[in-house]
């Protein structure tokens, strides 16, 4: 492709350790040589990185100069429910999502969005026949149904805590089943952080092979970390994929499955709609059973393998990677925002650089700290769930030992719904409005950061015209219901039941929602979406049969989660502006 400049462009790092954003930079790379000039920071009039959280460790003045282009490792409605991201809807320019469903929900959010599909390099992945070998070199018996995953599954914080993204809860709901059923089949594990997993299995005595070194006291993340031509042979020693996850960038594993032609069963997340048939997808313990056991007796997924060898070799190779990565690069020139940008990125890069290494210095030295008081105001007895609120918000602060004092336009403030005398902000101000899915734009703050309870609510405030900076920080609500297993319906027309969820949840009732709405983001393996109202008779059966699983299987806002998540976002906010 010819090229009528070289923009010069700094690539961000990876993660370090060699995974998945080490290896997507590694693509970005090859797919930009001679396409583009690689410079340093203080000189790029471009940024790209892999992982937009990365960019913390960039000066602001930097950022808001250089267009700045972020790879989105996972939907952005995930990112929601990061404080930081708050600061990633600030400095980049460009997000680049690597499934539909991304692309999809990045539109929903009004944010600026290019769609170029995850890729894995084809030369490291393809089909081995000889299963027999495979499966002798890792000591996997020859003749079970082999079910594997190759997913972290337990916290790196807590080896004994399963990794919520994760779900390996479910896949052992599922694999008891199968074993209630009496049907033969063995686990296929390896990876670092399969600790809870492997307990899980082994203390209900499902048999599993396990590569790697098992005898690692404490965290192995830099011992059991294998090599992508392992993976590949483990992949094709395995008759099923399964995968359970709550929600998924990739994950590369689904690319890597097709590319194996390994049968693959997936929660409909993340790339599983992009590249895996209807019949590879799952909603329910009893539904990923059933499969399975028809697999068995049946070959039923065998029809899938071809189709979505063909989605992946056509849409998620490093060809593909290359030609989308050169074609946006090629239209940048046009774009308004990076000609704005380009001529304000020819700063003196002594001076850039200057300010660059004073920020890493700070960075370095400053310790994170929580501001010692924080603005208030909330008028009192508008807003009930509001009321609730503020109450535990207040609590929270209280545990954090940060005061609060009435709001004054100065310093970081959190506002509720606004009194009449609430004072206009000043330049050094960072405002917080949280709000209810009651609450009307007029009673919106225009200045403030919005804090809502639930994914729905930003989209339905995306939807209306509301451009504020926005997070997902929900707090522990009283539930006003008894605990029971009674499913809770949530119908098309209503956009504004994000609390109702909470406090449903809370009492353990399974949800049946509509899939075209952002409730799953809240639900997640607590209850079922339907397409058409007319199967929500269906859909009540079948939770109410699986309502213990889905009880046990629903996380719901605690106290401990919310101080955690106030907390980053007042040292992040605290950092920034020095409120110190």
């Amino acid at each position: 492709m010819k090229q009528s400049f070289l923009p010069k462009v700094f690539f961000m790092p990876g993660d370090g350790h060699g995974w998945a954003l080490d290896e997507d930079l590694r693509q970005m790379r090859m797919a930009l040589t001679g396409i583009v000039q690689e410079t340093s920071l203080a000189r790029a009039e471009i940024i790209h990185t892999p992982f937009w959280q990365g960019l913390s460790v960039v000066h602001p003045e930097i950022l808001q100069k250089a267009f700045v282009i972020a790879h989105a490792d996972n939907p952005p409605f995930f990112y929601l429910k990061q404080p930081d991201f708050l600061r990633g809807q600030q400095h980049v320019d460009l997000w680049v999502a690597r499934s539909s469903e991304a692309f999809e929900q990045f539109h929903a959010l009004r944010l600026p969005v290019t769609y170029i599909p995850y890729t894995i390099d084809e030369k490291l992945f393809f089909p081995i026949a000889d299963k027999k070998s495979l499966r002798k070199k890792f000591g996997i018996p020859e003749k079970s149904y082999v079910i594997t995953n190759l997913h972290r599954d337990s916290e790196g914080a807590n080896l004994s805590t399963p990794k919520f993204q994760k779900a390996p809860e479910l896949m052992v709901e599922i694999l008891k089943e199968l074993h209630a059923r009496d049907l033969s089949f063995h686990v296929l594990l390896a990876g670092p952080r399969r600790h809870w997993i492997r307990h899980a299995l082994a203390k209900v005595g499902i048999p599993f092979t396990f590569v790697g070194k098992s005898d690692v006291e404490g965290d192995d993340f830099g011992v059991n970390i294998l090599e992508r031509s392992i993976l590949n042979e483990l992949m094709s020693a395995a008759d099923l994929m399964l995968i359970p996850s709550r929600w998924e960038g990739g994950p590369q594993s689904i690319m890597e499955g097709a590319a194996c032609r390994c049968k693959i069963l997936s929660t409909p997340v993340g790339l599983a709609y992009d590249i895996l048939e209807p019949l590879s997808l799952y909603h329910s313990i009893s539904e990923a059973a059933n499969r399975i056991a028809e697999d068995q007796k049946k070959n039923i997924l065998q029809p899938t393998l071809e189709p979505q060898w063909k989605r992946w070799q056509q849409s998620h190779t490093m060809q593909r990677m290359k030609k989308d990565l050169q074609e946006l690069y090629q239209k940048l020139p046009n774009d308004t925002l990076f000609q704005k940008k380009s001529i304000a990125s020819r700063h003196s890069w002594i001076q850039a650089q200057r300010m660059q290494i004073f920020h890493s210095i700070g960075n370095r030295i400053c310790k994170k700290r929580l501001p010692s008081h924080v603005g208030w105001n909330h008028h009192v007895g508008k807003d009930h769930d509001l009321d609730q609120i503020f109450g535990s918000l207040g609590n929270i602060l209280k545990d954090l030992n940060i005061l609060t004092r009435p709001a004054n336009g100065s310093g970081i403030e959190f506002i509720g719904f606004p009194t009449k005398d609430l004072l206009p902000i000043q330049k050094s101000c960072s405002r917080f409005q949280w709000i209810t899915p009651s609450m009307s734009c007029a009673s919106l703050l225009q200045e403030a950061s919005i804090i809502a309870p639930g994914v729905q609510d930003i989209v339905k405030l995306r939807s209306a015209g509301l451009l504020n900076s926005v997070m997902v920080l929900p707090l522990p609500i009283l539930s006003d219901q008894d605990l029971c297993e009674e499913p809770l319906v949530i119908y098309e027309k209503d956009t504004t039941a994000s609390l109702t969820i909470w406090k449903a949840m809370a009492a353990g009732r399974p949800i049946i929602y509509p899939i075209a709405s952002a409730y799953y983001e809240q639900v997640f393996h607590g209850g079922f979406s339907y397409q058409q109202e007319q199967e929500i008779p269906m859909l009540l059966e079948m939770a109410r049969k699986e309502a213990p699983q889905l009880r046990a299987l629903a996380k719901v806002p605690s106290r401990e989660s919310a101080q955690k998540a106030i907390k980053q976002l007042l040292e992040i906010i605290a950092i920034e502006n020095k409120f110190l």
